[in-house]
């Protein structure tokens, strides 16, 4: 029991843990960051697809308000108007 009261061991022992407890530390820390790198790409790429998909809407808005202003520019500057049921005829195409 010469052993038991030797601070040398104590400290190599207490040293042994510490070294332990901070390398499972730096592997579950490691292992965060890649997971954490995975996600940033992952919302990266949704962030590009979601660009595009918005530039793309607004290339759509502007066809469609051009076509509403040149509406709205026949029916008060020409006084155009929408044919009544009766004088719109369907065709087929052969």
């Amino acid at each position: 029991m010469q052993w038991f009261h030797r601070s040398d061991i104590w400290l190599s022992i207490l040293l042994a843990i510490s070294v332990l407890v901070t390398s499972i530390y730096v592997i579950e820390t490691a292992y965060q960051t890649r997971q954490m790198y995975s996600a940033l790409q992952d919302l990266r790429a949704e962030r590009n697809r979601l660009t595009i998909e918005w530039g793309r809407l607004m290339l759509e808005r502007g066809a469609v308000s051009a076509d509403m202003r040149i509406d709205a520019m026949a029916r008060d500057r020409l006084s155009l108007h929408s044919p009544a049921r009766d004088n719109v005829m369907m065709m087929e195409r052969p």
